[in-house]
C-alpha cells in the first residue's frame, strides 16, 4: 500500500494528472477517459462543467465486476509492499516472506535514481532498494514475478519523466518505432536479481523457461510488471505464450509500437477502478503518444458501500488507488475494506 507519508505527493502528482486531460475525451454522456481507455490526446483541461466530480454520477456503470482468480494473483502486490516495508525498517525481508504454497526464490532491487537524499525510505549505500520478488508455487511450479509501486521520493521523479525513450533501449533514437516512458525504463533497467550483477531483463530467459510465469504489479509496479513480461516475451518468444501480465492501477507504460511487442505476451489483463487518475497518464501529448496494453477489467468503488468515498481529498484519492482496495473489489468476501476507505 501507498505509506501515508507520501500523500501530499500523490495528491499533488494526481491533481497535475487531472488538470492534463483533455477536453475531447469528456464530451460524451459516458466519457472515454472513465472506460479504462486505450489513449488520451493532450489536448488541455477538461471545461468546468464536465470535470472529474462527474466520476461519481457515471461510474457504477463498472457493474461491481468481481474475480476471485484475478485476486489470488492480485493480492501477490501486497506482499511487494509488506518485503518492502520489512527492508525499509532495516530487517531481512525474506522473514517477512509467509505465503503458504510458495517458495521466494530470490529478490528484486533496483536503483530509484536521484535525490534519493530526501526524507522517507533510503536505499542500500549502494544505491540499491527493493522492488519486488520472484517466487513459485510448489504445487504447479507456476513462477510468479512480483513489483511494488512508488514507495521512496527518487521515485517520483521517475514517474514525472514521461518523455519516451526507444525500446528495446539498444536502437538508435532516430530509427525507432517502439518507444516507452523514459523514468519506468530507468527503472527498469537498473534492477538485479539479489547479489547478482547481470541486468535482470537479460536473466528473464532463464526465469521463464519451461514454466507458466505470472508477473504482477500495482501502480508503478505496474509498469515495471509490463515492461518485463513484454521483454520475457521478446527474449524467450517460445515461452511467450505461456506468460502472464496482471496489473492493478497500471500508467500507460508505451506507443501503439510497444503495444504490438505486448502481443505477444499469453494473456495481459490490467484491473482498473474507473475514478483511479493515475490509470489515465501519462496522456499523449505532440511529440509523444501513450496507449494501455491488455484487456481491461473494470471496476469501480462507488459499487461498493464499504469503501466509503466520503472522504477527505487525500484519503480518498488513496483509497481510489491503494493495491488492498484493489484486492477488496475483486473478492470482497477475502476480508474487510481497507482502513484509508473508511471515514474517521
Amino acid at each position: 500500500m501507498i505509506r501515508l507519508g507520501l500523500r501530499a505527493a500523490l495528491v499533488l502528482a494526481l491533481t497535475a494528472a487531472l488538470g492534463a486531460l483533455p477536453a475531447h475525451a469528456q464530451g460524451a454522456a459516458t466519457p472515454e477517459w472513465l472506460s479504462c481507455p486505450a489513449s488520451i490526446g493532450g489536448d488541455g483541461p477538461p471545461p468546468r462543467d464536465q470535470d472529474p466530480t462527474r466520476i461519481r454520477e457515471v461510474a457504477p456503470s463498472a457493474g461491481a465486476n468481481t474475480s476471485a482468480e484475478l485476486h489470488a494473483h492480485a493480492r501477490l502486490a501486497s506482499v511487494a509492499y509488506a518485503l518492502y516495508a520489512a527492508y525499509a525498517d532495516a530487517e531481512d525481508p525474506r522473514t517477512a516472506f509467509a505465503q503458504p504454497g510458495m517458495r521466494l526464490t530470490s529478490l528484486i532491487w533496483g536503483d530509484p535514481g536521484r535525490d534519493t537524499e530526501r526524507p522517507g525510505p533510503l536505499p542500500r549505500r549502494d544505491g540499491r532498494t527493493l522492488y519486488g520478488f520472484v517466487a513459485d508455487e510448489v504445487a504447479t511450479g507456476r513462477r510468479y514475478i512480483v513489483f511494488r509501486g512508488t514507495q521512496e521520493p527518487a521515485e517520483w521523479a521517475r514517474n514525472a519523466q514521461a518523455l519516451q525513450r526507444p525500446y528495446p533501449s539498444t536502437i538508435r533514437r532516430r530509427l525507432a518505432r517502439t518507444n516507452v516512458h523514459a523514468g519506468f525504463l530507468a527503472i527498469f533497467e537498473s534492477l538485479r536479481l539479489d547479489e547478482q550483477t547481470t541486468p535482470f531483463a537479460e536473466a528473464l530467459p532463464g526465469l521463464v523457461a519451461e514454466r507458466d510465469t505470472v508477473f504482477v504489479g500495482h501502480s508503478l509496479g505496474s509498469a515495471l510488471a509490463t515492461l518485463a513480461g513484454v521483454d520475457a516475451s521478446r527474449r524467450a518468444p517460445a515461452s511467450a505464450a505461456r506468460l502472464r501480465v496482471v496489473t492493478l492501477a497500471s500508467p500507460r507504460v508505451g506507443d501503439a509500437g510497444f503495444a504490438a511487442f505486448a502481443r505477444a505476451v499469453g494473456r495481459i489483463d490490467r484491473v482498473c477502478n474507473m475514478p483511479d487518475v493515475v490509470t489515465m497518464v501519462p496522456p499523449s501529448g505532440p511529440r509523444t503518444e501513450y496507449v494501455h496494453v491488455g484487456h481491461p477489467f473494470v471496476v469501480s468503488s462507488f459499487d461498493w458501500a464499504a469503501l466509503n468515498n466520503n472522504l477527505r481529498a487525500g484519503d480518498q484519492v488513496l483509497c481510489w488507488h491503494g493495491d488492498q482496495a484493489y484486492a477488496y473489489m475483486l473478492l470482497p468476501s477475502a476480508g474487510p475494506p481497507p482502513a484509508q476507505c473508511r471515514a474517521p
